[in-house]
């Protein structure tokens, strides 16, 4: 080949490197969440709707299956609890109606049942189904004057309680009945979580963490993180016992350790943290990004967002007081499931 072709062959090969669209961001964990002993592994990949957010929150249900929202393309997904998926390999995708100008799902799992509700209202909190379908609470928490809900979903095994962040601030629910109590007035966070055991609520607020008390919705602390935070999972166990994970906008992840203020960042790389919802089945985080679901781990001996090695407890006071709700409710599902 000629000098002259070569050069105009090199310039060819150039200018198609150079117009070629970059390569899909993935998280990827840093050199300190190695030798801090995370594990970070894709759940499900694939969503891809021209940068729009796709993955929401997750729930496992009783039989072990990860149920999960899409907003890219309006469906709810329901997957086998293993890594490396896609969204052809779901079991089921079933259809869901928008409802909002924001139809995102807030999902979370408690005692083996998932519940959800779609971004800034109506009221329409909602447990979903191993079929991808749904029914409303029952109760007031769904009635005129209820609660519409913002960015927040967190299930408390402790207490047997939804905590969500509503239209009249952070609320506890009690999905066996509908009833409902606010326990922050006027606050309005974006992702929130409960320690596992019970006594810390964590909520991002205007670009920061706060804490407060579960028992009285007291103010403990304020913590100026950055990187733009929203979903967290509190670790049990290990090195890192109480620490926060936190799934940030920025697409990076935090560890923040309540006790100093110190805050680490051990993934980078991310499209866009949000959402994050626990595996209790064996103590991992999953994290949202716009194109695909994470799975977090912190090693062994340790679990994010649930206590490690123990299942979720029957809550015998709620389940006593929601026994006639109930079983309303279940012989609905039964005639939904039919």
């Amino acid at each position: 080949m000629k000098k002259s072709a070569l050069i105009a062959a090199c310039a060819s090969v150039a200018l198609a490197l150079a117009a070629a669209p970059a390569a899909q961001a993935a998280l990827t964990l840093t050199a300190a969440g190695t030798s801090d002993g995370f594990v970070l592994s894709t759940f499900v990949n694939g969503y891809s709707f021209n940068g729009n957010y796709g993955p929401l929150g997750q729930g496992v249900d009783s039989k072990g299956h990860v149920i999960t929202g899409s907003v890219g393309d309006g469906k709810v997904y329901v997957f086998n609890d293993v890594d490396n998926q896609t969204l052809g390999g779901a079991i089921s995708s079933t259809p869901y109606t928008f409802q909002t100008g924001n139809p995102n799902l807030a999902m979370t799992s408690l005692n083996g049942h998932v519940y959800g509700a779609q971004l800034q209202g109506p009221a329409d909190y909602r447990e979903f189904f191993d079929d991808g379908t749904s029914a409303p609470l029952p109760g007031a928490v769904n009635a005129p004057g209820g609660l519409t809900n913002f960015l927040g979903l967190w299930g408390d095994p402790s207490s047997g309680l939804l905590y969500a962040a509503s239209n009249s601030g952070v609320a506890k629910i009690n999905p066996l009945t509908g009833a409902f109590s606010v326990l922050i007035p006027g606050l309005g966070p974006d992702g929130i979580t409960v320690s596992p055991d019970g006594s810390t609520l964590y909520a991002e607020v205007s670009g920061g963490i706060n804490s407060y008390k579960t028992s009285d919705g007291s103010f403990l602390q304020s913590y100026a993180v950055g990187h733009g935070p929203d979903g967290t999972g509190v670790i049990v166990g290990g090195l890192f016992n109480g620490q926060v994970i936190v799934n940030n906008n920025d697409g990076t992840v935090g560890l923040l350790n309540p006790l100093n203020s110190d805050y680490t960042i051990i993934a980078t790389g991310g499209t866009r943290g949000d959402f994050v919802s626990p595996d209790r089945s064996n103590g991992t985080l999953f994290m949202s990004e716009i194109d695909a679901v994470y799975r977090l781990s912190c090693g062994p001996n340790c679990s994010i967002g649930t206590q490690p090695g123990v299942p979720e407890p029957s809550t015998w006071a709620l389940m006593l007081i929601g026994f006639g709700a109930a079983g309303a409710f279940l012989r609905r599902r039964r005639t939904l499931a039919a």
